[in-house]
């Protein structure tokens, strides 16, 4: 079945951007395809495939893909399959590839045409024209509505508009009319506005059913949805006649679960069919986690990022970028805690295998939900805000103090060659230890003290190293400490020859952390999300010469290099 277009793509950059967005139809089929050599011409229709996954009877939307002056066609692989499903459609700006499941094609087109399929439901719910009538009764009461509703019945001509008026005005506020038309009726109440016998004998409220919102004063119904303040937010009741489902007035494929509470708030529970999945529209919670079941022949269809754009599809959505190291690559992920701020530390998913992982936030930024920076099925949520100080690193450095050899600063300074394998290295500043594959072991400490009134004097310098240099089954040598540089300042990298790390602000101090590459490479060195150095790898050549560097002083300034002097 052909679908009504909304719009054509004839521009590159807008075809790149769209295919993105559309995750290159990725799972999609190609329905038709013609090409006539002669003519160089190339038509094509992509279709969703809804054979399992929508018993709705809706149809399928359709893109039609119409090119012209079409050269270099090239074909590879392509089986004989009554069905072309897409794993990709690639456009670099010049040249079309059709990567199939079996085979691809590809060809180049001088000019070409893209229509989009006009499409009533999204990802985030339907495109909004019609509210249940209590609740428009219910906020024109509450004076939320002071402006005009323009409307048509549905078997109205496609040049009738008609308007409900509503105004601030003490004598008949209210009004009904059809455009071009100098004939309206007013009315004291809105009730008697409704069910006035207007219509061939029939009520407003009667054919409410036939009714097309087309807008709100100067908003579409979405749009006013979404932005508007309401007398109540949100609202969920099931109409008495058929027992439909509405939030917000709007319709949505569901029910009210009377034997299912929400555990936040007590509400019952609402279930949507769409999805086969709970939600609270009090907490805006989607209470199971979304699912496939691969023994099942059909598929759940993904979940909006909040139930809320089910009514309020236009909302403003919060999102953050995140790096997992110091001056990292960044990723983008979903963000609805709003006590979360640039700065904070987070836990994020990673993968398909969604492990978690920690994170720094680098941005804060909103989107409306039909602008989003990433195709839906593509953004992850931020799992949860990181406190100040692990609990675990506490948990490491009483057991360490405890049980182990512990080379304390506070009470003195630490002898210049001492050759005494320590567990945990106690300064004024915090506790430092070393980690083999996330276990701690024994390390030597070297002291490099500074002469009083040196130009680059520090506090402290000490170079740590394992107290044993043949490791098996190496996975990683970390140097780990219990100051919170989650909420340090970074101030500037330590780089430079052999050594690689950074310095920070802490209070008062300006603290620096190194590790040693010496490699040609300086491959064996990395980092993790906070910035403590790590080694990745072990060369035998150099073993004797890898370890680590903690110095510090009081902070001065930004542009101090004594820090970096010293590791």
């Amino acid at each position: 079945m052909w679908t009504k277009r909304r719009s054509y793509i004839t521009e590159s950059k807008q075809l790149q951007d769209y295919l993105e967005k559309e995750d290159g139809f990725h799972d999609y089929i190609v329905g038709s395809f013609s090409f006539d050599s002669q003519l160089k011409t190339l038509e094509m229709t992509i279709e969703e495939d809804c054979t399992f996954s929508d018993d709705s009877n809706a149809a399928a939307l359709i893109w039609d893909l119409s090119c012209q002056g079409v050269s270099h066609f090239i074909v590879d692989s392509i089986d004989g399959l009554f069905k072309w499903w897409l794993s990709e459609l690639l456009f670099d700006g010049e040249t079309f590839q059709v990567q199939l499941v079996n085979g691809y094609f590809s060809f180049k087109a001088t000019s070409f045409s893209l229509g989009i399929p006009h499409n009533t439901a999204t990802d985030f719910g339907i495109e909004i024209s019609r509210l249940h009538h209590d609740y428009l009764l219910q906020e024109v009461k509450a004076r939320k509505i002071v402006d005009e509703i323009a409307f048509a019945f549905e078997s109205d001509n496609d040049d009738v508009l008609r308007f409900i008026g509503i105004s601030n005005s003490e004598k008949e506020p209210f009004w009904i009319g059809v455009s071009n038309s100098p004939d309206s009726k007013r009315y004291q109440e809105i009730d008697e506005l409704f069910n006035d016998k207007i219509y061939n004998g029939k009520s407003l409220k009667e054919r409410w059913p036939e009714v097309i919102i087309y807008g709100i004063g100067a908003l579409s119904v979405d749009e006013w949805l979404t932005f508007s303040e309401h007398s109540v937010d949100p609202q969920a009741f099931e109409s008495e006649e058929d027992g439909t489902l509405f939030i917000n007035g709007v319709e949505v494929d569901g029910f009210i679960d009377k034997d299912n509470f929400c555990k936040m708030c007590g509400a019952n529970q609402c279930h949507l069919n769409d999805y086969d999945e709970y939600f609270c529209p009090f907490c805006n919670k989607w209470l199971h986690e979304d699912c496939w079941d691969k023994d099942e022949i059909h598929y759940i269809k993904k979940l909006p990022l909040e139930p809320v754009l089910l009514w309020k599809p236009k909302k403003e959505l919060r999102f953050c970028q995140v790096a997992y190291s110091q001056n990292g690559k960044p990723y983008t992920y979903y963000c609805p805690e709003e006590s979360i701020l640039e700065g904070d530390w987070v836990s994020v998913p990673v993968g398909k295998q969604n492990l978690k992982k920690e994170a720094q936030v680098i941005k804060v930024f909103h989107e409306q939900v039909h602008k989003l920076p990433f195709p839906l099925n593509k953004i992850k949520a931020v799992s949860k805000k990181l406190s100040s100080m692990n609990q675990e690193v506490e948990k490491i450095v009483n057991k360490l103090s405890e049980n182990g050899l512990t080379c304390d600063l506070i009470k003195g300074k630490f002898p210049a060659g001492s050759s005494v394998a320590y567990d945990l290295l106690k300064t004024p500043i915090g506790h430092f230890w070393l980690e083999f594959n996330h276990q701690p072991i024994k390390m030597f400490i070297k002291a490099d003290y500074p002469a009083d009134g040196s130009k680059y004097f520090v506090e402290g310098s000490y170079f740590i190293k394992p107290s044993q240099t043949d490791f098996d089954d190496f996975k990683q040598l970390c140097l780990c400490t219990d100051i919170d540089f989650r909420s340090a300042r970074l101030i500037d990298s330590l780089g430079g020859e052999h050594q690689d790390g950074y310095n920070w602000q802490i209070n008062e101090y300006d603290i620096g952390l190194a590790s040693h590459p010496y490699s040609y490479m300086e491959d064996e060195v990395s980092e993790t999300p906070v910035g403590l150095p790590l080694y990745v790898s072990w060369y035998e050549d150099f073993k004797h010469l890898y370890g680590f560097s903690v110095a510090w002083k009081y902070y001065e300034s930004d542009e101090d290099l004594s820090v970096w002097y010293n590791v």
